[in-house]
């Protein structure tokens, strides 16, 4: 007689490490020769970009840039409103786990503060608090028994919900694009300020869907000393070529590249903007099965055993989006004036922690703010400020649950208004984001060992068994080696239920 364990592979996939950095990063910054020298720093907007990621021995090597854009009131006669754009490179290196090869790495960054020093009119001193957050994720396919194929054998098996690992990878797109100005703007100079963000994403049906904002600040070319703004959404679409099928789709949709330069009209004039980037997509495909794990069985004839192995698999996989809204009433300084145009606003989301509570996840995160405004109504003078408005979201979830929860912000619509002499109103639409992960260790059947043949015993025509405490039907069937429906027939049992502690239960040899 043969006894087999039929086996079904299960892909899931574990985070096997999580590490935080906060590094402290410093810059020089030196002035182009084009440029005059440095008088005021208005305003400075840092972006952190990841590069580059590279298992290097026992570390993972992780680079990528600070992107620095400053607004600053030159140092001459004129005063002009000037800019100074540098891509400044950085490397990390991190602990890898050990003996661990088939590892993705999943890497967040973010530049968190920035302090600009002057440290004379041809250079500046750039310390930026830079944190990094580095996941490693590893895919495994477990074997799991399902079935024990044989003659005379009794099993039992449970049906366990598994989120399924179909795959995970990322996929980088490339943009190339031609804006107009909108009409009756002057034609452009110099792009002197770039913000672009990500909007309203999703991914149906393989095809990812987004919104590119682009936040263009340039000095024109029939004023030296006046800034123009010019504001655009870019529809993005592309199917992502995934021919895996899944059923949930866990994303982060970040811009790893923007670059715009003023581009020629029919007539000559840089009317239009050139634009090129790449917009990279972080994935994890799941799908859903309810899957049938045997966890105990026996036989009438041979003695033998199962083993074993725990093992942690996802039993839910999911996103959940809410929109908030945020008010708020940023103070400027307007010195002696008042304030009279708005001429750039640049808003970014930022995460400061995220933590569940019961049946809700508390969110706590801010806005990086980057404001360009004019004061004074005989004489426009250009102001700058960099301000931080900070926010708390409640999100609640279906029940009180040992979720692990992975949270980002993304940036909707924003508008401002003046509301006073000295005070700028603005509201913000976040996106917040929170997949939700749910795991469960279970026992997992992987191989049959030690089949042996029972030795034929003369059995009692009868035996009256008194059942104990905690005793099932299952746990008397397979003690005395005899199947479920067999007691049940020698009982008159109708219905497949427990016995009580010192109920009698005949055994009918």
């Amino acid at each position: 007689m043969s006894i087999e364990l039929i086996k079904k592979p299960i892909n899931v996939y574990q985070a096997i490490d999580e590490q935080q950095r906060e590094e402290l990063m410093e810059t020089g910054i030196i002035v182009p020769d084009s440029k005059p020298d440095v008088m005021e720093v208005l305003a400075v907007d840092t972006d952190c970009v990841v590069k580059t990621r590279e298992k290097t021995g026992k570390v993972m090597e992780i680079g990528g840039e600070l992107i620095y854009q400053v607004i600053y009131r030159a140092d001459n006669q004129e005063q002009g409103i000037e800019s100074i754009n540098v891509n400044a490179p950085w490397s990390l290196s991190c602990n890898y786990p050990a003996k661990e090869e088939d590892v993705y790495t999943l890497v967040r960054s973010n530049a968190e503060h920035t302090d600009l020093e002057i440290v004379n009119g041809r250079k500046l001193s750039a310390r930026t608090v830079m944190t990094l957050n580095v996941k490693y994720l590893i895919a495994k396919t477990i074997e799991a028994g399902e079935n024990v194929q044989g003659e005379n054998i009794y099993q039992r098996a449970q049906q366990q919900d598994i989120a399924l690992l179909e795959e995970m990878g990322e996929k980088n797109i490339n943009l190339s694009e031609l804006l107009e100005l909108p009409d009756g703007r002057p034609a452009i100079e110099e792009i002197m300020h770039c913000n672009a963000s990500i909007k309203n994403p999703s991914i149906e049906d393989d095809r990812m869907e987004c919104i590119l904002g682009l936040d263009i600040l340039y000095r024109p070319d029939n004023d030296n000393l006046q800034v123009e703004n010019a504001n655009f959404e870019i529809p993005v679409s592309r199917n992502l070529d995934i021919e895996r099928f899944y059923t949930d789709i866990s994303y982060n949709i970040c811009i790893k590249s923007i670059n715009c330069k003023p581009d020629e009209d029919f007539d000559g004039l840089l009317t239009r903007i050139r634009l090129e980037g790449e917009i990279c997509i972080e994935f994890v495909l799941y799908s859903k099965e309810n899957v049938n794990l045997v966890n105990d069985a026996y036989a009438l004839d041979y003695d033998f055993e199962l083993e074993k192995k725990p093992m942690v698999v996802g039993v839910e996989e999911r996103d959940i989006n809410e929109n908030i809204v945020i008010d708020a009433n940023l103070p400027l300084d307007c010195g002696d004036d008042t304030l009279e145009e708005v001429v750039n606003v640049s808003v970014k989301p930022r995460l400061l922690s995220a933590q569940k509570n019961g049946s809700a996840i508390d969110v706590n995160g801010c806005l990086d703010i980057f404001v360009l405004y004019g004061t004074g109504a005989e004489m426009r003078i250009l102001r700058g400020t960099n301000q931080v408005v900070q926010f708390t979201h409640r999100m609640s979830l279906e029940m009180d649950a040992d979720y692990d929860i992975d949270v980002q912000l993304i940036l909707g619509s924003n508008s401002s208004d003046i509301v006073s002499n000295t005070e700028l109103g603005i509201k913000v639409e976040v996106m917040v984001k929170v997949h939700i992960s749910r795991k469960a260790e279970i026992n997992i059947v992987t191989g049959i060992k030690g089949i042996r043949p029972i030795e034929k015993k003369d059995k009692e025509p009868i035996l009256i068994y008194y059942t104990e405490a905690g005793d099932t039907l299952w746990d008397i069937a397979r003690k005395y080696r005899v199947s479920i429906s067999k007691i049940m027939n020698d009982n008159g049992m109708t219905e497949e239920i427990e016995p009580v502690a010192g109920q009698k239960v005949f055994l009918i040899g």
